[in-house]
């Protein structure tokens, strides 16, 4: 099964399209987590903004302990 590169893949293809040093290509794996950890930040603080949570929140949910218990094993192991 071949699927079609959407705009973005094309796009940093062709901006690749020359070769890269190894500092080049280090730069540029830190400005794509860069870029990717500014997108999920806007999307947390919308969620919080969206939601209203408070830092009195934060400090609740760090209180609890809300583990998944285990089930034990027919043959006794956890």
């Amino acid at each position: 099964m071949v699927s079609a590169l959407n705009e973005a893949q094309r796009t940093l293809l062709e901006l690749l399209a020359e070769p890269l040093t190894e500092q080049d290509l280090e730069q540029l794996r830190t400005m794509l987590v860069q870029f990717r950890y500014r997108r999920l930040q806007n999307l947390l603080n919308a969620q919080w903004d969206e939601r209203g949570w408070t830092q009195e929140t934060m400090d609740k949910w760090y209180q609890e302990h809300n583990r998944t218990p285990y089930r034990c094993q027919p043959n006794g192991k956890q």
